[in-house]
């Protein structure tokens, strides 16, 4: 892996020498950062402090032209999807990138879905290790770390003066081939100062759980009758799935007139009370408590059953936005305690 080392002062020049791509960054706008196209890099106000703003919508967008249809002469005209830009996205956590390494199995394996996959070869990663993880994050529970290179193409660490550049693939070497006038080689104080500051970050992690064989507890579990109470607070917004990396539930509508309209993919949640009703009106999951029920057990038993890995990157958004504290930690660690083990 090669090291490099970027002046802090010149971050907006290294930004602006990746040239020709469409560049995402988490950009401050009033009291919420979110990740944006920036189009005037001088004028962007880059937070790189703030834990809340996801990427996911960068990959699977909230809602999604798929295709456009008109009738012509004759028959019906179809329009596809324009391809995906060269895109760098700068500033994305090590939990989300860990996400997108979650989710690409699950749109390439089975079924390779084209609209994720041309995004996702158009996309570099460029990310900012975590400095200070708040009060719920957990990622070591799931096997990463605030500063884990997995899914990234580049990882910058703040070291003080300067920022720590991992050059961790190819496509990232290539990425920053313009910026090669803006780095220095990093000295071995400077890796010094790298571990320092990964160790300083990963002892701030203040919350975990233990997911050992949960995969199999969670089946044991799933007649209890405590599910009733555990999802009893719940009141099925919705804002743990669209905040969370890693789901990616969606649905295919129509819209349009005989005349023209569109094929979209939207954002869905399997804790919408809609998300499982038949056609026949039936909703085999009938309360908000057998949703929660199966959220637990899709990211942390049907996934790794299926997939091989757990589902969650430990980012911890769900606890935090969630309106009525609901907490997948302690909901997991009850189930834990119930079923004895």
């Amino acid at each position: 892996m090669e090291t490099q080392l970027l002046k802090k002062e010149r971050l907006k020049d290294f930004l602006k020498a990746l040239g020709g791509v469409r560049l995402i960054a988490p950009v401050a706008g009033g009291a919420k950062t979110q990740f944006c196209e920036v189009a005037d890099i001088d004028a962007a106000e880059f937070d790189l402090d703030d834990y809340t703003a996801t990427t996911k919508k960068v990959m699977f967008p909230q809602n999604e032209t798929m295709f456009a249809f008109r009738s012509i002469d004759g028959g019906v005209a179809v329009e596809e999807t324009a391809v995906p830009a060269k895109t760098v996205v700068f500033g994305i956590r090590p939990c989300d990138a860990r996400s997108f390494v979650t989710l690409d199995p699950l749109f390439t394996k089975d079924f390779d879905d084209p609209y994720y996959r041309q995004r996702r070869e158009a996309t570099v990663l460029i990310g900012h290790a975590c400095q200070e993880p708040t009060n719920r994050c957990f990622c070591p529970s799931v096997g990463g770390s605030p500063s884990s290179t997995e899914g990234l193409d580049v990882l910058l660490t703040d070291i003080g003066e300067s920022y720590f550049v991992q050059i961790v693939t190819e496509r990232g070497k290539e990425a920053l081939g313009g910026a090669g006038s803006l780095l220095s080689p990093a000295t071995e104080a400077d890796q010094q100062q790298k571990q320092a500051a990964d160790a300083q970050s990963a002892a701030k992690i203040r919350r975990s759980v233990n997911l050992k064989k949960m995969h199999e507890i969670l089946p044991k579990a799933f007649a209890l009758p405590e599910w009733k109470e555990l999802g009893s607070k719940c009141i099925g917004c919705g804002i743990c799935t669209y905040n969370c990396p890693t789901c990616h539930c969606f649905d295919i509508q129509d819209e349009g007139t005989p005349y023209q309209g569109r094929r979209l993919r939207v954002w869905d949640a399997c804790m919408f009370p809609e998300f499982t009703v038949h056609a026949s009106g039936e909703n085999p999951r009938h309360d908000r408590s057998e949703r929660l029920r199966n959220r637990m057990m899709h990211k942390f038993s049907y996934f790794p059953r299926n997939l091989g890995f757990i589902s969650c990157v430990g980012c911890g958004r769900c606890i935090e936005l969630c309106p009525v504290n609901e907490d997948l930690i302690q909901i997991l660690t009850t189930v834990r305690d119930l079923c004895n083990e």
